[in-house]
């Protein structure tokens, strides 16, 4: 078709160049009508400085088409859209200045314009083409534009590329602001080397197989999700994917070129494989989500990047940021737009150090954390086992995270935990109690004053109190919780630590606080502690004499139940000899009689009580003992011992049964046996004489 002709509903008519006409998609004629465009596109030295998202960065221009250079106009990288502007016609051609550009509609696809260029036009620029903020909404069929290496199609409401399959030529392709969702038509493009495709609305990286030349590929400003497709492109030099909606950057691999990267306003968390990419200059990752170094770790690799940007990341708001970066990547030459110096180098090696040491320590107080929370864990467990206390299924040690995957520590075997806070010491499971004895357990044993114990039974601790006060003799107080304390009587075992300021019974695994009275009883039973609190509430001056009027006549009652040796085991060991000095030998011990022993007995009684040394248990508090009997787990029995102890069992049971028949029968005929006996006495008393010849006879017989 002749480019000064344009197609009304299939009819070529003439257009002359003062006809200023133009038509819609169904061939309707517009007289007067303005026709598409805006300033041409001018490919010269100076118009297209490399793009970085924001500034540019590349010292290299598009001064031939035939060369490998960055191209890419100054509204790319800054996302601006210009403001539309109505330019003046020229009003002898109708054409806007610079472009001389015609459209018509092709007769074959209705609603597909074609494009065609005045012949001064086209000779002027016979490889370019600027059609930009041309209202297209679908790509024009470019007539007679074989030879074409340069097309503009910015600022316009495509949807899909399509119409350029005859542009084998084509090295540079502008489609930057418009509507595309999808790559595609691009196929027959193998020498395209600039691809600009930012700002529109694709979502996916697809359909670049045959762009095997592909130099400069701007993908900014989209809905891009993931990096993919991309492997093959091994001549791609800049690549923009800044605006899109990435949570990772990786799969890089076969990008041996690539030389800038631009990956600014996304979501990324983590970065991978960039230390592959060995000519790698330039990374731009501003304002994403990278939150901390190991999450671009493998920028410490790389043996190129000079160039960084992470401005705008949380990472960022770390004290030792940039020293961290600066020593993690020796190559580095620029952060953040500012120039890395020899003075900043060394002082990022000291802080980083120290930051290494620092980590350290919070590493090792995690796992102590951890160590702690295990083993207590475990404790409280066993000892809910041992009280037969179902609680259903044990938490979780991930803290109900599904992405934090528990580590093994090798503290899941711990059941037993101990730790000094202060003056406290804190034991957790009955285990702990064998490091009681231990001197390399509790480092400052003279500082402590208060012992916690918690998820360990009382009669476990209890063989332990004498020697509370020898290993730590400034011992002010004690704590049991979930310590199964259930009677008052166990409380008395208190007295084996000699002096207490305090203590405390947790109502939490201890049932004896459901009583109303224990603190009476221990006031009581510890009289001669003079306990100044219970539970940190103060013990007052008629607590104590509540608590002596209550259990005193229960003290009296349970010594006179002793005999004297039980006595003589109350008193102390000084005052046990005196008493004893007494009797001048075992023999004449022997031979008191039980009236001696009961007068002696309660001698004794009122001599104790009334020389009573001041700070010292009486006799009747001091009756009131708890002794613990430990027994050993027994193992199951074989089932040759189950054997024979049913065996015995059943001897006992019938020989038992046997003798009651017995009885049984003998309670049947002693009434007649008896009779038989009485009556055969009588008549021998009656006959006497007879029965003593008879008697003297049989004698005389044998």
């Amino acid at each position: 078709m002749h480019p000064t002709t344009r197609s009304i509903k299939g009819n070529r008519v003439p257009v002359t160049p003062n006809q200023v006409s133009t038509y819609d998609h169904s061939g309707t004629l517009y007289p007067q009508r303005k026709v598409y465009g805006v300033g041409s596109l001018a490919f010269n030295n100076k118009s297209f400085p490399n793009f970085t998202d924001s500034r540019p960065s590349s010292r290299s221009n598009l001064s031939n088409p035939g060369t490998q250079q960055n191209v890419l106009p100054q509204s790319h990288a800054t996302g601006i859209v210009p403001n539309e502007q109505t330019t003046a016609t020229d009003e002898k051609t109708g054409c806007l200045p610079g472009d001389r550009v015609v459209f018509a509609e092709s007769p074959s696809a209705p609603g597909v314009p074609i494009v065609y260029r005045l012949p001064e036009e086209k000779s002027a620029n016979p490889d370019r083409l600027n059609l930009d903020r041309r209202r297209l909404t679908i790509c024009p069929i470019l007539e007679g534009e074989e030879n074409l290496r340069l097309l503009n199609f910015q600022h316009n409401s495509i949807a899909r590329i399509q119409h350029l399959s005859s542009l084998r030529r084509l090295i540079f392709l502008d489609l930057y602001d418009n509507r595309i969702e999808e790559i595609s038509g691009l196929s027959t493009l193998s020498s395209l080397r600039v691809l600009m495709l930012g700002k529109n609305r694709i979502s996916k990286i697809d359909n670049l197989n045959n762009l095997l030349k592909l130099d400069v590929l701007d993908l900014h400003g989209n809905q891009i999700k993931e990096l993919e497709n991309l492997n093959h492109l091994s001549e791609l030099r800049v690549l923009n994917l800044a605006g899109n909606q990435l949570t990772k950057a990786c799969n890089f691999l076969g990008l041996s070129s690539l030389t800038e990267l631009n990956l600014r306003r996304n979501k990324i968390q983590y970065v991978g494989e960039l230390d592959h990419l060995p000519k790698l200059l330039r990374l731009f990752l501003s304002y994403n989500d990278v939150r901390s170094f190991e999450s671009i770790r493998c920028l410490g690799g790389s043996q190129s990047l000079q160039e960084l940007a992470l401005d705008g990341n949380p990472f960022t708001a770390e004290a030792s940021y940039k020293q961290i970066v600066i020593d993690q990547m020796q190559c580095l030459r620029q952060l953040d737009l500012k120039k890395v110096t020899d003075d900043e180098r060394r002082m990022a090696s000291i802080v980083v150090r120290k930051e290494q040491e620092k980590k350290k320590e919070c590493s090792k107080a995690q796992a102590m954390k951890e160590r702690r929370r295990v083993a207590i864990q475990n404790a409280e467990k066993r000892w809910q086992e041992d009280n037969n206390i179902n609680t259903g299924a044990a938490p979780s040690l991930n803290n109900g995270n599904p992405d934090n995957h528990t580590v093994s520590l090798g503290f899941e075997s711990l059941s037993h935990y101990t730790e000094v806070e202060t003056d406290t010491l804190r034991l957790y499971g009955a285990a702990a109690l064998d490091g009681l004895d231990k001197n390399n357990t509790v480092s400052n044993v003279a500082a402590i004053s208060h012992i916690y114990f918690k998820f360990i039974p009382y009669d476990s601790i209890v063989p332990h109190f004498p020697k509370l006060r020898v290993r730590f003799p400034a011992l002010q107080g004690l704590t049991f919780s979930f310590s199964s304390i259930s009677s008052l009587k166990q409380l008395s075992s208190l007295t084996a630590v000699r002096r207490l300021d305090f203590i405390s019974l947790s109502p939490e695994g201890n049932p004896v606080t459901n009583f109303s009275l224990w603190k009476y009883y221990l006031l009581y039973r510890l009289s001669h502690f003079n306990l100044r609190k219970i539970n940190e509430v103060d013990v007052s001056m008629t607590d104590t004499v509540l608590a002596e009027q209550l259990f005193s006549e229960l003290g009296n009652v349970t010594l006179q139940q002793f005999d004297l040796s039980r006595i003589l085991g109350l008193l102390p060991d000084v005052r046990r000899k005196q008493v004893l000095g007494h009797c001048d030998t075992l023999e004449q011990k022997k031979n008191i009689s039980q009236r001696q022993t009961e007068d002696r007995r309660k001698l004794i009684i009122a001599s104790e009580q009334k020389n009573r040394p001041i700070g010292t248990e009486s006799l009747n508090v001091s009756a009131l003992v708890y002794n613990t009997v430990t027994r050993p787990k027994s193992a199951k029995p074989s089932d040759k011992v189950t054997s024979a102890t049913s065996q015995i069992l059943d001897e006992i049971v019938a020989s038992a049964i046997s003798r009651q028949n017995k009885l049984t029968a003998l309670e049947k005929v002693w009434n007649s046996v008896l009779r038989d006996t009485v009556r055969a006495a009588t008549n021998d008393f009656t006959c006497l004489s007879s029965t003593v010849d008879k008697a003297l006879s049989q004698i005389q017989d044998t």
